[in-house]
């Protein structure tokens, strides 16, 4: 991904957010032209991050690529680089399987796209390099925080101020059996015990149970 944000970074460099032909972006970004297939992956590549918009014949530097290349503040960027990283749909599909992080190991991502998405081994080893490069580029902080982006939760401005939201640590939830009390709101509590084996995919899977939860809710409400 960090060589998609460079050409991005070249397009807006020599036509800013102009709408220019796909012929001309490529010479832009250091191709001949668009003809060729190297070039014509880079500016796919490009659509794909949602790094920029526009139909097959034009396109221009999008409102996303400029919250990486000019942010407001590095909040902002390093918000806007995970949002990029996970515009491919395979890339989603891959981070909702894994609980939010990709496994240490290549096998059960490689199982999962052969088995699920009907790759061939030599396209899934190189899909993973693919994927591992993406999410080697992202800024630290997001590196670290749940990937998982569409898991939308209420913020912590809504909560009754005698009851402010407190996030029980990793090595708290380790003990077996230990029970948390977590305050959701007024007259509103829950108590939550996990037990056994904790790892970062369980917290996905636990996410979207309560995410499903969610939904019934909701259509419950109306």
């Amino acid at each position: 991904m960090a060589k998609a944000i460079d050409m991005t970074r070249k397009l807006f460099s020599g036509a800013h957010q102009s709408r220019v032909d796909v012929d001309t972006a490529a010479k832009v970004i250091g191709y001949a032209g668009s003809g060729g297939g190297a070039a014509a992956s880079a500016i796919g590549a490009l659509r794909q991050y949602g790094l920029v918009d526009g139909l097959r014949g034009d396109l221009a530097v999008s409102d996303l690529a400029m919250r990486i290349l000019q942010p407001m503040n590095d909040q902002e960027r390093s918000d806007a680089i995970r949002e990029a990283a996970l515009k491919p749909e395979l890339f989603a599909k891959i981070s909702n399987q894994f609980g939010g992080k990709l496994p240490s190991s290549d096998e059960p991502i490689r199982s999962f796209l052969i088995r699920a998405e009907g790759f061939s081994t030599g396209g899934a080893d190189e899909f993973i390099g693919s994927i591992r490069d993406t999410l080697g580029s992202l800024p630290e902080t997001s590196q670290e925080m749940n990937l998982l982006g569409d898991i939308s939760v209420p913020p912590a401005a809504n909560l009754p101020h005698d009851e402010p939201m407190s996030s029980p640590t990793h090595s708290q939830v380790e003990a077996v059996g230990e029970v948390m009390t977590l305050p959701l709101g007024q007259n509103c509590k829950a108590e939550l015990r996990l037990i056994g084996d904790i790892t970062a995919a369980s917290y996905g899977r636990l996410i979207r149970h309560l995410e499903l939860l969610r939904e019934i809710a909701l259509e419950e409400e109306v």
